[in-house]
């Protein structure tokens, strides 16, 4: 057994050998590297795209493009009779005069009623007169005499009917309208239209498009002919015009042009600009500068190189511009999209 002072001893001399061992251990590891700090990152300068507010007149309009029609115009048909059609005499361009034949029926049948009447009628005529020579009573005379006047009515009536297979116009114009569907050898119903003329020298502007219910009766319209400015008239719009009317007209506007050159023609055309609304000297900004969401409407602004929101009310707007009425002063800088 170990005394005292040996024993302490042995610990001793166990705790330096642990004691040298760790301290062997740890010169092993290499030696750890100092750890740097991360540079500081310079941030990246924001630049933005503005447009100055100022002030300007802003006008909205409807602009399109319209044709020159006839005022006076009309469908010219067979009234009295149909038939089987012989011909159309005339197609769409062109200048007719009263009187001029545009289309006709075939009377073939006709004709031939009219060449046996035209005997029968000879014939009564040669009774009459036997009658008359042989001294025949009054009665039988007469008679004879009615018999010639039938005959005589009848082949009026039948040359009639000939006269009503021709289509006459009876009046001067263009011809706008010709019935293509319809050829020699087809029947053809009374009434049915197959010319139309029109009065090439009282002239509108007729505007068909989207937007025919902002046009309002008596408003004034800019018509540019050739490069010049005259002053049209709305006359007619769909809402006005009688529920019997053609088809055509309730899906129109029409546009008289006071002072309208002599040589505009039928079929030309003519630019139209319709002011719907206009205001000087406000405060206009590009549409792409004014957000909108969820029913707000708000642009942004730089200011002291900081981009702020401002809520606005807006007035007039364009396909391209927008009228601020409050919330913008002339001269700031507006970031636009």
């Amino acid at each position: 057994m170990l005394t005292g002072k040996r024993c302490i001893r042995s610990v001793s001399v166990i705790s330096l050998t642990l004691l040298l061992f760790v301290l062997a251990g740890c010169a092993l590891f290499p030696k750890e590297e100092e750890v740097l700090a991360p540079p500081l990152m310079k941030p990246v300068e924001v630049s933005y795209s503005t447009v100055k507010a100022k002030r300007e007149d802003i006008v909205k309009t409807i602009q399109g493009s319209a044709s020159f029609v006839s005022t006076e115009s009309k469908y010219v048909y067979f009234s009295a009779r149909g038939g089987r059609l012989k011909a159309i005499h005339v197609k769409q361009g062109d200048k007719v005069k009263k009187g001029d034949l545009l289309a006709e029926l075939y009377t073939d049948e006709v004709e031939s009623q009219i060449q046996q009447q035209e005997l029968l009628l000879r014939k009564a005529q040669i009774t009459y007169q036997q009658k008359k020579d042989s001294g025949a009573d009054k009665y039988e005379l007469e008679k004879a005499s009615i018999d010639s006047k039938i005959a005589e009515l009848q082949l009026k009536g039948l040359k009639k009917q000939k006269e009503q297979s021709r289509l006459i116009s009876d009046a001067e114009g263009t011809v706008t309208y010709v019935d293509t569907n319809i050829g020699p050898g087809d029947n053809v119903n009374a009434f049915q239209n197959l010319v139309r003329i029109a009065n090439p020298r009282d002239l509108y502007l007729a505007y068909s498009g989207t937007d025919l219910s902002s046009f309002p009766m008596g408003a004034k319209v800019d018509v540019t002919i050739d490069d010049k400015v005259y002053e049209g008239q709305v006359i007619s719009t769909p809402a006005n015009v009688p529920s019997d009317a053609e088809e055509s007209l309730k899906e129109q506007i029409g546009i008289s042009v006071k002072d309208l050159p002599k040589d505009v023609e039928m079929g030309d055309d003519a630019k139209i600009a319709l002011i719907l609304d206009e205001s000087k000297g406000a405060i206009v900004l590009p549409k792409q500068a004014v957000r909108n969401y969820m029913g707000r409407k708000y642009v942004n602004i730089l200011e002291d190189g900081l981009n702020n929101e401002r809520d606005v009310e807006t007035g007039i707007e364009t396909a391209t511009e927008v009228e601020i009425r409050k919330g913008v002063e002339e001269g700031e800088e507006i970031i636009l999209r």
